[in-house]
């Protein structure tokens, strides 16, 4: 990320930071508020993208990137993407970072968005301005990312939009908050993804029904720094913040299903990890794993969200 944060503290020259923080603040309202109204006009100054790119272009880059991390690992490289509803271009930027060279193209429909995120990018990725209820792909690619984007669409909208990158893509990779509507959001989507014939390569070990049931939800965190500015910006005195997300990686290619995924913090109390795992047959298990286990030592450096192996011998 140090590219983009050299290319946006470019773009802030002359930018007053009381300013900035207003538009911040009202950027962060609309997020946790997690509404539905794809009628609203989000990022609709210049302004408005500057706030979004300091604001919420670094956590959403964390967890795109850790969410494509997993789709190299259980299915592997693509050489073209397609990220939809892209913002100021976050999925590209991962993209780039764990697949040098691929071809990606954003497609946004705000403007003034397009116009900083080509501005960040200094022409190394291509935009199309586009309205995505109403889009219509005109070419197949091997992926393609949605972020941070399904909150925004009425139900009919994000059902549409999924059928068509179902159609459009061999992969397609969705992120969310990580909060339960966002998990839910992406339980629908899985499931009418798997109904359109692809296969969940991650988080999932399996195809069948998730066995979380509320209160509890499906969800992951990442770690990221925050520039001066980041912290400014949010009136922040850590100097890193830990985003929370869900995410999706369904695909029509062969996979190398995880053989387990861990849930949540492992906890180590004294000679032991404990883990709560997802299972490739469907269920959600506790293993406690002790300290005379060949795999005490694996789980140790077990984190939040790891494949794990769950033979206990």
């Amino acid at each position: 990320m140090s590219a983009l944060d050299t290319q946006l503290q470019a773009a802030l020259k002359g930018v007053k930071y009381d300013d900035l923080r207003a538009r911040v603040a009202a950027l962060s309202a609309r997020y946790r508020a997690e509404e539905v109204d794809d009628t609203t006009v989000g990022m609709a100054d210049h302004l408005d993208c500057l706030a979004y790119a300091v604001f919420r272009m670094p956590a959403t880059y964390a967890a795109i990137r850790s969410a494509l991390l997993a789709a190299d690992v259980h299915v592997g490289a693509f050489a073209t993407h397609l990220d939809l509803g892209g913002g100021t271009g976050a999925a590209a930027w991962a993209a780039a970072e764990v697949w040098p060279g691929i071809s990606t193209e954003t497609i946004e429909r705000q403007p003034a968005a397009v116009r900083l995120g080509a501005t960040l990018a200094a022409g190394s990725q291509r935009w199309t301005t586009a309205d995505l209820r109403r889009w219509t792909p005109d070419r197949r690619v091997d992926m393609i990312t949605i972020g941070y984007l399904l909150n925004e669409l009425t139900d009919a909208n994000r059902h549409r939009l999924i059928a068509t990158a179902a159609e459009t893509a061999g992969t397609v990779v969705i992120v969310e908050p990580g909060t339960p509507r966002g998990f839910h959001r992406i339980l629908d989507t899985r499931r009418q993804l798997i109904a359109a014939g692809l296969t969940i390569a991650a988080p999932c070990p399996h195809q069948q029904a998730c066995p979380l049931t509320t209160p509890d939800w499906c969800h992951f965190a990442v770690r990221l720094p925050r520039t001066e500015l980041h912290r400014i910006s949010k009136h922040g005195t850590r100097n890193y913040e830990d985003e929370k997300f869900t995410y999706l990686v369904a695909t029509r290619r062969p996979i190398r299903p995880a053989a387990g995924r861990i849930l949540s913090r492992p906890t180590r109390p004294k000679g032991q990890v404990i883990l709560d795992v997802c299972l490739p047959t469907g269920t959600q298990q506790r293993l406690t794993i002790a300290k005379s286990s060949e795999q005490y030592r694996t789980a140790r450096a077990a984190r939040w969200g790891d494949e794990v192996q769950t033979d206990r011998r």
